[in-house]
């Protein structure tokens, strides 16, 4: 083999690494400049300064709430629950039903827990009353399907009886003063530019609007609980599924108070 062909071997060979070696690595090979014509960089765009957003009004603005400074003690959320523990005696709450409410970091929970109730699950373990007991009551139908026993309604009477016991401008009294506190614990859970009280009415909206079931509700055993043998039923909120456990006559009972309370809510708007 003379010189001159194993010199272009040579550079074919060495021309066929390179392009290997850049394909593999998907390096893009740099484009020379023409010659006597110099890069012009394209001209980059101005950024407009940004103007900050106002935060959007209340829907339902509250009446005359008081300002963080004009509370009833100068802590903060820090110092709620006792002050609760002190006021909701003197608003006639008796002391079996006070036992009820977890409380402490009340309103914090109570904030999470409102803001959660339409979707699907909720952290029971910040719930912020006591579980009921006893478990929940299943019995088989006159049809041999798995149903809601019509016992479980008295496992919620006395959160029936607590949901009914502060007359409705006492509480809401209590609620506009407290504003400030359930306001602060919406933006710590995450509502920067949100308002606590108009969650508040848009869930109490949601829960309205329950359904009343005839009858027995069939049931079908799921994991270690149970699910709704109708799948509309099933497709509920947690909040919503929570009224159909309590059966008709106390979900009644509590729509009653919390239309009462959307209803004094507004008014106050």
């Amino acid at each position: 083999m003379n010189t001159r062909i194993f010199g272009m071997l040579m550079i074919l060979l060495g021309a066929g690494i390179i392009g290997w070696y850049f394909f593999a690595n998907q390096v893009d090979l740099p484009v020379p400049e023409p010659v006597g014509i110099p890069a012009v960089e394209p001209p980059q765009p101005v950024a407009e300064p940004a103007v900050p957003s106002e935060p959007s009004p209340p829907r339902h603005p509250l009446a005359a709430p008081v300002a963080p400074a004009e509370l009833p003690f100068p802590e903060g959320l820090d110092q709620a629950d006792a002050y609760l523990r002190q006021r909701l005696p003197e608003l006639g709450v008796k002391a079996d039903l006070l036992r009820l409410l977890e409380l402490n970091h009340f309103i914090e929970k109570l904030v999470l827990i409102i803001d959660k109730l339409p979707e699907q699950s909720l952290p029971r373990s910040l719930l912020p009353v006591v579980p009921p007991k006893p478990g929940f009551r299943t019995t088989t139908g006159s049809s041999g399907q798995l149903v809601i026993s019509g016992r479980n309604a008295a496992r919620y009477t006395s959160y029936v009886q607590l949901a009914e016991a502060i007359p409705d401008a006492a509480l809401l009294k209590l609620y506009r003063g407290l504003y400030p506190l359930f306001q602060q614990a919406y933006v710590d859970l995450g509502h920067p530019d949100g308002y606590f009280n108009d969650r508040l009415i848009e869930v109490l909206d949601h829960l309205l609007q329950t359904p009343e079931p005839s009858g027995a509700i069939p049931l079908l055993p799921h994991v270690t609980r149970f699910k709704y043998l109708d799948e509309s039923l099933e497709a509920l909120s947690v909040g919503q599924k929570t009224l159909l456990r309590m059966g008709n006559d106390n979900a009644r009972r509590i729509k009653a108070r919390l239309q009462s309370l959307r209803q004094g809510l507004l008014e106050a708007g």
